[in-house]
This record gives structure tokens, sequence and C-alpha cells, in this order.
């Protein structure tokens, strides 16, 4: 009996097991943080450039109203095309500022809620889901 305990105690053939079950959920927990960051930081990057370039079709508006509907007209024509990006949930406001300014913004907004964000942020912890990026040109007076 002394012999079998000595054996079983200096037995490893199943350290490895071990090793990787204490290792394991480190490791998982920083793959899906990595994912979940990869996620998160390609819709900010999709957000602002679909505002950056609403703001630069935008410039060939003559006036603020005709501009406003450029902008939502590109965000809602070429918003698909952007991974991770569901048109869906893209909110866009523009705002001109008063004369001594002269310029035009337009802010878009993206609720990330209800996509593989709130899956993962389950998991890891993740920035809030509404990205808001805005964009200004100068407006006249070129």
């Amino acid at each position: 009996m002394l012999r079998r305990a000595s054996r079983l105690i200096c037995d490893r053939t199943a350290s490895s097991a071990v090793e990787f079950a204490f290792v394991a959920p480190v490791l998982l927990l920083m793959t899906f943080g990595i994912i979940g960051y990869g996620y998160v930081l390609g819709i900010y990057h999709g957000i602002q450039q679909i505002a950056s370039e609403a703001a630069r079709a935008s410039v060939s508006g003559l006036n603020d109203a005709e501009r406003a509907r450029i902008a939502r007209d590109f965000v809602v024509a070429h918003a698909s095309s952007y991974a991770f990006i569901d048109p869906a949930r893209i909110r866009v406001t523009t705002s001109q500022s008063p004369a001594p300014q002269q310029v035009f913004e337009v802010a878009v907004v993206y609720d990330m809620s209800d996509s593989l964000f709130s899956s993962l942020s389950s998991l890891v912890s993740l920035p809030p889901p509404l990205v808001e990026r805005r964009a200004v040109i100068q407006r006249g007076g070129y």
C-alpha cells in the first residue's frame, strides 16, 4: 500500500492537464477581451469614417438644409459597406454654428446593444454601447 502511494505521488503523467486547467480561464478571458476590443474599435473607426465622409459629401450643398439631406442620404447609402455596422442602428444629426464660426457638423450615433457586443460585455468589461462620433466642415467663406 505504501508503495502504491509513493508511486502515485511521483506520477507526473497528468501534470500538463492540471497546469492547463489553471491557465485556461485566464487565456480564454484574454482571448475574449482581445476579440471584444477589436470588435468595438472596428465599430468606432467605422462610425468615425461614416461621419467624416458624410461631412465631406455635404460640402456640395448650397444651403444648410441641402447639406443635412446630403449627409443623411450618404449615410443611408454607404453604411452597409462597413464591417460590423448595422445600418438600422445608425442615427444622423446635423447642426450649424452661428455666423462667426461658419461650421457645419455631422453627428453619427450608433447603438451597439443587441449585438455581439452585449454577449461579449458579459464576459469582459467593455466601453458603453452607445457610440457617437462627429465631423465638422467649414461652411461658406472659402
